[in-house]
């Protein structure tokens, strides 16, 4: 009996340690281009939104990057032709932080790394392994590059092989066989081998910024010189009712919309990093001009403005969507939709009505005033009700496949959390009056609608039900354009009501599980002009 005891025990214990080891430890907030993972003895391909275990070996292949995202907050941005172990992670929130642990190993490439809980309270659990040394931490926020014959000095000439790094925040301290050394804010460092002590560099080797190579250098270059910096006067000649498929774009007559021929996928050389925090944080890399710039997947933006031809309301994600921010006030001043087929530019105009939405999905809106350009098919236009936008991190479409698993319910209800003023065909600025949104995650439909005042007249833009949600690769939402639709009404006018000629109004939820829906709107009508805004809701009652 107490054989059998001891049998049972080992095995319960086993039982445990399996589930335990089973657990996801973080998820892929960016998955771009050729990202696997080496897991029970073969290679899984990987997308934005899937989990990672400990044991995973995440590849990161020619032209492709990934960022991972720990339960504790931390973040892993890895480049091109990178490979990121995850040995052992240990996190409960409610754990004692001497319990907690987190040990990875970079065997090729290069990584950007923002610690998280771990970090911050059990520096003595944090290691990352290098080829020729082991970094462990004193600070938050480091890069670090595996050289073997694959990394170039500015002029050219191959460098040494080793490890470099730099620290952008905080301190490290690099130990190996030969002995330990620390490094500060903006210090840089070599270690040769493991039996090289690590040395100060006097600058950052070019090569320490996360680009991707030459081609995507090229590209960068070719799609900013399609991009206009002036707005030559052709105010409405916006024709962008002949987008590709793919984006959800909500046009007043879907019989105009024909394919196109689709760009290639944008690869400006840039990571999106969306900080916890509420801000848009990026990585160093920089657009052909030296511009900070931010793509997707995992980045979805949504826009909506009025001319005199249309309203347009446009959500897209992934691949072909990029932003730009001004890093002086951390404000978007550029954005490019369905791979730079269509173009947005504050041109230096002020950014008002910003906000934030936290947490996950870490969403930013506002709107750019008048004097803002939107570049359609070549022609620039400027939208007297301004720009509005969303950006924020998507929800991945699989969680389409699993509803009450991911999201933590069948069906829910959104309420507003946040808005801009929408405006009028003379820039005048409103009031956003609320608005209610009820989804069927199993019947992939959505109802409900928004209302808004400007001046003396107020709108309502309903959204049927049984409105199908859309889902592609990198975007999950909706997209409805009804014409002779929705109401308006007027409290001191000779005519008190009508209904509204066209409107549009598209949204993307955002958030690992669906917990927002940032939702834009326009409309033009004959009796009341141009409208156009956005405003994000908040779900009831999915997950955290």
């Amino acid at each position: 009996m107490k054989l059998k005891s001891k049998f049972w025990l080992a095995l319960f214990l086993g039982v445990v340690c399996a589930v335990a080891q089973a657990q996801p430890v973080g998820r892929l907030l960016i998955a771009v281009g050729d990202v696997t993972v080496q897991r029970g003895g073969r290679d899984v391909m990987l997308v934005t939104g899937a989990e990672v275990f400990v044991g995973d070996t995440v590849r990161a292949g020619e032209m492709s990057s990934a960022q991972i995202g720990f339960t504790d907050s931390a973040v892993v941005a890895l480049r091109s032709k990178s490979v990121f172990r995850i040995d052992e992670y240990a996190f409960e929130s409610d754990n004692a932080s001497s319990l907690s642990k987190a040990v990875f190993s970079l065997l090729r490439g290069g990584l950007r790394t923002v610690t998280g809980v771990i970090g911050r309270t059990n520096r003595d659990g944090y290691r990352m392994r290098a080829q020729s040394a082991t970094v462990g931490i004193r600070g938050t926020h480091y890069t670090l590059v595996v050289c073997q014959q694959d990394c170039n000095n500015n002029d050219g000439t191959l460098a040494a092989d080793g490890t470099y790094g730099g620290v952008l925040e905080g301190r490290v301290a690099l130990a190996n066989t030969a002995g330990e050394r620390e490094f500060g804010l903006d210090e840089y460092f070599f270690v040769a081998d493991a039996n090289t002590l690590p040395q100060l560099l006097l600058g950052r080797p070019g090569f320490l910024r996360d680009r991707l190579d030459a081609r995507a250098r090229r590209d960068a270059r070719q799609n900013q010189a399609r991009e206009p910096n002036r707005a030559d006067g052709r105010d409405d000649r916006d024709g962008d009712d002949r987008g590709p498929r793919g984006a959800m774009q909500a046009r007043p007559d879907a019989r105009n919309d024909s394919p196109g021929n689709r760009n290639a996928v944008n690869t400006m050389s840039a990571v999106a990093l969306l900080g916890q925090n509420g801000n848009i944080n990026v990585t160093d890399l920089r657009d052909s001009s030296g511009n900070v710039a931010v793509l997707g997947p995992g980045l979805g933006l949504s826009v909506s403005y009025s001319t005199a031809s249309a309203p347009r309301s446009t959500t897209d994600g992934g691949g072909g969507t990029a932003i730009t921010v001004n890093p002086t006030d951390n404000a978007v001043d550029k954005f490019r939709l369905l791979g730079g087929e269509i173009t947005g530019s504050r041109n230096n105009t002020p950014v008002i009505d910003g906000g934030r939405v936290a947490g996950d999905g870490n969403i930013y809106f506002g709107r750019w005033t008048q004097g803002s350009t939107v570049t359609v098919d070549g022609s620039t236009f400027t939208p007297p009700t301004g720009v509005h936008f969303i950006v924020g991190a998507l929800t991945p479409p699989d969680v389409l496949s699993r509803p009450v698993a991911a999201i933590g319910v069948a069906a829910a209800a959104y309420d507003p959390v946040g808005s801009t003023r929408p405006t009028d065909g003379s820039g005048q600025a409103g009031q956003f009056l609320g608005g209610l949104f009820n989804v069927d995650f199993l019947a992939r439909t959505i109802s409900g609608g928004v209302s808004y005042k400007i001046g003396n007249v107020t709108f309502t833009l309903p959204v049927p039900a049984g409105t199908s949600l859309l889902a592609r690769p990198g975007v999950v939402g909706f997209a409805v354009s009804p014409r002779n639709g929705g109401q308006w009404t007027c409290a001191n006018c000779n005519v008190t009501s009508g209904t509204i000629d066209n409107y549009a109004i598209s949204g993307l939820f955002l958030g690992s599980r669906a917990q927002n829906l940032g939702v834009t709107f326009a409309t033009l009508d004959a009796a009341t002009g141009r409208t156009a805004g956005i405003a994000v809701f908040r779900c009831r009652t999915c997950k955290p």
